[in-house]
């Protein structure tokens, strides 16, 4: 563990950013990564069809060389983390907490995984009791450590609301994953969407998109990097798999399998022969699109009409 001052040569240089940079902030872990940060946050009550949507877009951000954060927390922060682990990338938490300090207490292998991996940080030396209000304002630390803030589930009181008004406030540009509208958890991601202040996120190519019009100039290090640049279909994308989006082909396999009587996602996940993940994921592109309806219960069939 560092403690690194705002005068620092190694301090993030993006926290300073901050109207009040964290002085001084304490580091585990390398927290080098010279690419793309992207924060994945949401309800730490999140229903299972969120979590897994959320391991399955972390995961994908990861292969796309992103570095995936969140705070730690049950719910769609521990899934976005397990996710990009899971895919080979690079995560790390920012933390309410001290370092020393984990919480909750049944991610104390995952504390140890993400310290292995980008890292943890967090402006609370060892020892320091923690409150609710720590954990409100290690937000603003995560949203400005990264370069854009994803929102995937939440309610109109979820906390993961703080982390996307700190990027508001830091030009850090949003998304949001939309949600069944009967669901409660989809209250904040669809209403930022409504109001324009999120863009709405289906996949990572969606997020890769929405960094590169931003042209947000933030870093990981101290080190100066170039700006994320925008999805094009030249050399200078940011990933050639960016552009070989799968989903297309994965939408029209699930679509072949809906019906007029309404299914489980398990079911069409089964006859699709896909995980459940990327049926979730799929379906609810279907929906947007008009081409599926979601049904109580969590049960899928063909949207009139087509």
């Amino acid at each position: 563990m560092r403690a690194l001052d705002p005068g620092h040569p190694e301090y993030p240089a993006q926290l300073r950013d901050l109207s009040r940079p964290p002085a001084p902030i304490f580091l585990q872990g390398p927290w080098d990564h010279a690419g793309p940060i992207v924060a994945v946050v949401g309800s730490r009550n999140a229903r299972p069809e969120g979590i897994e949507l959320t391991r399955w877009l972390a995961g994908a951000l990861a292969r796309e060389g992103i570095a995936v954060v969140s705070g730690l927390a049950r719910g769609i922060d521990g899934a976005a983390h397990e996710g990009a682990l899971e895919a080979g990338g690079r995560s790390g938490a920012v933390l309410g907490t001290p370092l020393d300090e984990v919480y909750p207490p049944e991610h104390r292998d995952l504390h140890e995984r993400l310290a292995a991996s980008l890292g943890l940080m967090s402006e609370l030396a060892p020892g320091t009791p923690t409150t609710r209000r720590t954990f409100a304002a290690r937000n603003r630390i995560l949203a400005a450590i990264s370069h854009a803030v994803i929102l995937v589930q939440a309610d109109v009181k979820s906390g993961a609301l703080l982390t996307v008004r700190a990027a508001e406030r830091l030009r850090r540009p949003v998304g949001a994953v939309p949600w069944n509208p009967t669901d409660e958890l989809a209250a904040s991601p669809n209403a930022l969407i409504r109001e324009g202040r999120a863009v709405l996120i289906r996949n990572a190519r969606d997020v890769l998109t929405l960094m590169g019009e931003a042209h947000s100039p933030v870093v990981a290090t101290g080190a100066p990097v170039a700006p994320v640049a925008p999805v094009t279909t030249t050399a200078t994308a940011p990933s050639s798999r960016a552009l070989d989006d799968p989903r297309p082909s994965i939408e029209r396999r699930v679509l072949a399998e809906l019906g007029r009587r309404a299914e489980p996602l398990d079911v069409v996940a089964t006859r699709a022969d896909l995980p459940a993940a990327e049926t979730s994921a799929a379906l609810l592109a279907l929906e947007l699109a008009g081409l599926a309806r979601r049904e109580p219960g969590g049960r899928f069939r063909l949207a009139p009409g087509a």
